[in-house]
């Protein structure tokens, strides 16, 4: 977001201060993100247990985890995967990855 705000300054404002990013610029941006972004992304991924990949998967699609579930939710909370309940990720473009990464297998 800084690179494209920077360009935009550059490019059309004289007053750094009248930039702002819309809607738009984040979601062109993310595809840029998740590609320079990979092998952290990767790392994160194979650093995971089979468990952990499993429930991620049943969350992308939809489903909700379960009691038996709570020791791996635990476990991805405190790596700010997800969220305390264990039904949404904490940080978007983690969850973005993790659902490319399953529409490619």
């Amino acid at each position: 977001m800084v690179e494209l705000l920077n360009r935009d300054i550059r490019k059309n404002r004289p007053e750094a201060d009248t930039a702002k990013a819309t809607v738009q610029d984040v979601k062109e941006v993310i595809p840029v993100v998740l590609e320079r972004g990979d092998q952290y992304f990767r790392e994160l991924w194979t650093s995971l247990t089979d468990s952990d990949r499993s429930l991620l998967r049943r969350i992308i699609h939809g489903e909700t985890p379960t009691q038996q579930d709570k020791g791996v939710i635990r476990k991805l909370t405190r790596k700010e995967i997800l969220t305390q309940e264990g039904n949404a990720f904490q940080v978007p473009l983690v969850q973005k990855y993790i659902e490319q990464l399953l529409e490619e297998e």
